[in-house]
């Protein structure tokens, strides 16, 4: 189901180009970290265990407190166009199959858990960044629960769990 999910997240993410920029400054941010969102959602699936973009850097990393205002940029854009797939995906999938598995079941709730481990590795990553973050914290937060107080309590729950994760391990 979870190789389901990366797919079906993953085929809209390829179809927008995506392009790095960059201001000539070293890089404070993590490599991995200004990768498209297929890279976040395909490393997204392994929550609720850890989640390593590219193999290496937890998430919580994306946020150094040195970002260039172009990285902070770049890497905010990539973590709402994820959360807000993300939270299509389980918003869809309980329309069409509820929370019983098939279509809508097993997918949906691993979209959610997904989508809770971004927000909570993103508010870790912030915590030490003097407020520099508080923005695109709250936007990511935004676009991953948008829709997540009409859900089943099964989803909810599943979002819960991922956002612990995210909080620790991120």
């Amino acid at each position: 189901m979870r190789r389901t999910l990366v797919i079906s997240l993953i085929l809209p993410a390829l179809a927008l180009p995506f392009t790095g920029c960059s201001d000539g400054r070293k890089v404070a941010t993590p490599p991995a970290c200004l990768s498209a969102s297929a890279t976040w959602l395909t490393a997204l699936s392994s929550a609720p265990d850890q989640v390593l973009l590219e193999g290496v850097t937890p998430l919580s990393d994306c946020l150094p407190k040195g970002q260039s205002a172009a990285q902070h940029e770049e890497t905010g854009k990539t973590a709402v166009e994820t959360a807000t797939q993300l939270a299509a995906f389980y918003k869809a999938g309980e329309k069409a199959g509820g929370d019983k598995g098939g279509p809508g079941g097993d997918t949906s709730e691993q979209a959610a858990v997904m989508a809770g481990y971004l927000v909570g590795a993103i508010e870790k990553g912030a915590e030490d960044t003097e407020g520099i973050h508080a923005a695109l914290v709250d936007r990511v937060e935004a676009a991953a629960t948008n829709g997540l107080e009409g859900a089943s309590q099964q989803i909810q729950g599943a979002y819960q769990k991922g956002y612990a994760a995210g909080q620790a391990k991120g």
